[in-house]
């Protein structure tokens, strides 16, 4: 093997193990919880507020 694809191979194993620590801190479940946040906030801002529609 030359240094060019001993550099390429490094390179690509860099890559792949920043991929894969992306993906377990996305999943795991300490951070689960903070990234469904947005979603119900935003499921909340759906809901009509009494306020919103006054009964005549």
């Amino acid at each position: 093997m030359d240094s060019a694809s001993i550099y390429y191979l490094g390179v690509t194993l860099i890559l792949f193990l920043a991929f894969a620590a992306i993906v377990a801190r996305t999943y795991s479940k300490r951070h689960r919880d903070k990234g469904e946040e947005p979603k119900f906030r935003m499921m909340d801002d759906d809901k009509p507020k009494k306020d919103d529609h006054p009964e005549n």
